[in-house]
């Protein structure tokens, strides 16, 4: 096989696997069928087809035209922040892996995952007490 054949033939298996939603929704489906036929409990089943989802949504090509926007609206101060903390995470991680941290696809995106497990982990009375301390940092500035 030449070079060129070699090329395409790669790049159409690794476009296949990557880059084809239809393969990923027939995936889907194909792990669908296999979890009604398996003996996991219904609850795991749900759980793995949710982290593949997941994982096939992170793999999406264009960002913008497959995820969901969602505004969000920040005081000042806290707008403030969230672009210091990206620009302090985008230079550590260029300077560990030679590129940049793309902060629509991966940042704001680990910022929202990484909040919401705290917040899980929280009771109502911590909860109430960040609420606070949030009150108390916009009245300082």
């Amino acid at each position: 096989m030449a070079d060129d054949d070699v090329k395409k033939s790669l790049s159409d298996r690794m476009g296949d696997r990557f880059d084809n939603p239809s393969r990923s929704e027939q995936d889907d489906e194909d792990e669908d069928t296999n979890e009604t036929e398996s003996s996991q409990p219904e609850k795991s089943s749900k759980n793995a087809k949710n982290a593949k989802n997941a994982k096939n949504a992170m793999l999406a090509k264009n960002v913008k035209e497959d995820w969901n926007a969602t505004s969000v609206y920040l005081p000042e101060f806290l707008d403030r922040q969230l672009t210091t903390t990206y620009k302090h995470a985008d230079l550590d991680y260029e300077e560990q892996f030679g590129k940049s941290l793309q902060k629509t696809r991966y940042y704001y995106p680990l910022v929202v995952s990484l909040g919401m497990e705290c917040i899980e982990e929280m009771d109502a009375q911590e909860l109430k007490e960040c609420m606070e301390r949030l009150e108390e940092e916009a009245s300082e500035e």
